[in-house]
């Protein structure tokens, strides 16, 4: 058995109450004061003394002068109440149901398996645990504090639990080269009509109406303007309008988002959402104001070049017929790491973390997902392990 992973399954204990203790202080984007104060603790209880950087995050390096490998655990949760029966369940009305109290627990269990080879490590590792992903705020925080610097990072490795289906066999790695995840933009447009009576619609300008037609326009701009290998999506969530059923509404609200997986089509697509609302409530006869995308994250990429090189040291880890490569199957999702991946060559797995249990039911962001532990000592294994081999190939 590989050094690292054996060492992880003496550590499981610990990794797993990491997990526990940071599962039931959940906190949300920045506020996270329990959530840091324990991986600070935890870090100085191994003899290492983390920073803080930026809002929330904190950083640790170890090792020696050399080439610099970053491995990034995000560690916040949801403000979603937690409806699970665990003994540790978040009770504050926010739950990791997104996994990054196993990212935090396994970042933490890689940095105590680093700390005790330390002398070995032919170059720097740096451990990036960052707050705020679910707001995509947290990567550009650390990022424009100075998480890539002194010293300067050439490569980062991160990885993200998944649940809910087969292929998240427990301890079982999956990813894919090239673009990875989808940028992710919010959006509000506000449309001003002219309530009246319902009775007499042709003396008002209806909000609703108009508000409905923009919305379906919107929807149907990635389908007739996008090549349809390039996916990407507009999507509404939020439609709020009329306060009477025999009122014709004067103001509507739509919210949405827009994700695409190039630079290019994300401006497109930010471009186009405001020119055709603007059109349609001119044709209408109504105005509207649109609140440009703000915070946001840009497409995450795998580097090909990197994601070949890491794979033999993943299989030193994970059983060959466990490690799935995919090719060309990136998500719609957002994930900020992107903040990381456009500036150095990155790399973003897949754990499994699936409950056999409970049949895969779940997939993440569920108020009921209780992902598995077993993962844990695979995780922080493969943070240590891949971190240690790709320095030794990059003397």
């Amino acid at each position: 058995m590989n050094p690292y992973l054996k060492r992880a399954y003496e550590l499981q204990e610990e990794i797993t109450e990491n997990r526990r203790y940071i599962h039931s202080h959940a906190g949300v984007g920045f506020d996270l004061d329990d959530t840091v104060e324990r991986i600070m603790s935890q870090l100085r209880a191994m003899g290492i003394e983390g920073e803080r950087c930026g809002k929330a995050g904190v950083v640790v390096t170890l090792g020696k002068p050399g080439k610099t490998i970053l491995l990034r655990g995000d560690i916040d949760a949801l403000p979603i109440p937690e409806q699970t029966d665990l003994p540790f369940a978040s009770k504050n009305g926010c739950m990791h149901a997104c996994g990054h109290d196993f990212h935090a627990a396994m970042l933490l269990g890689a940095a105590k398996l680093l700390k005790e080879n330390e002398s070995a490590l032919p170059g720097t590792v740096k451990l990036m645990f960052q707050p705020a992903e679910e707001k995509l705020a947290g990567a550009r925080d650390m990022v424009e504090n100075g998480v890539l610097e002194n010293p300067h990072v050439d490569a980062a490795f991160a990885m993200h639990i998944g649940t809910g289906n087969p292929e998240s066999l427990v301890g079982s790695v999956k990813f894919t080269k090239g673009p990875s995840h989808a940028s992710g933009d919010s959006f509000r447009i506000i449309v001003q009509g002219k309530g009246c009576h319902g009775a007499s619609s042709y003396q008002g300008v209806d909000a609703i109406s108009v508000a409905a037609h923009i919305l379906i326009a919107l929807e149907e701009i990635p389908a007739r303007e996008v090549p349809a290998d390039q996916l990407s999506i507009v999507t509404v969530g939020v439609f709020r309008g009329g306060s009477a059923c025999n009122i014709i509404a004067d103001t509507a609200t739509l919210e949405g988002t827009i994700r695409a997986l190039s630079p290019e089509n994300r401006e497109f697509l930010i471009r186009r959402v405001r020119e055709v609302a603007e059109s349609i409530a001119k044709a209408f006869r109504a105005t509207i104001r649109v609140e440009e995308p703000t915070g946001g994250t840009p497409p995450s990429y795998n580097n090909p070049a990197l994601c070949e090189e890491m794979l033999p040291f993943i299989k030193e880890i994970v059983p060959e017929d466990r490690v799935f490569v995919r090719e060309n199957q990136p998500s719609l999702g957002s994930e900020d790491f992107a903040y990381v991946s456009t500036k150095v060559p990155s790399m973003m797995i897949n754990l499994g973390a699936g409950s056999t249990e409970e049949g895969y039911t779940y997939a993440l962001h569920s108020p009921f997902v209780t992902p598995d532990e077993g993962c844990l000592p695979v995780g922080a294994a493969l943070y240590a392990h891949c971190a240690t081999r790709w320095l030794e190939e990059n003397q």
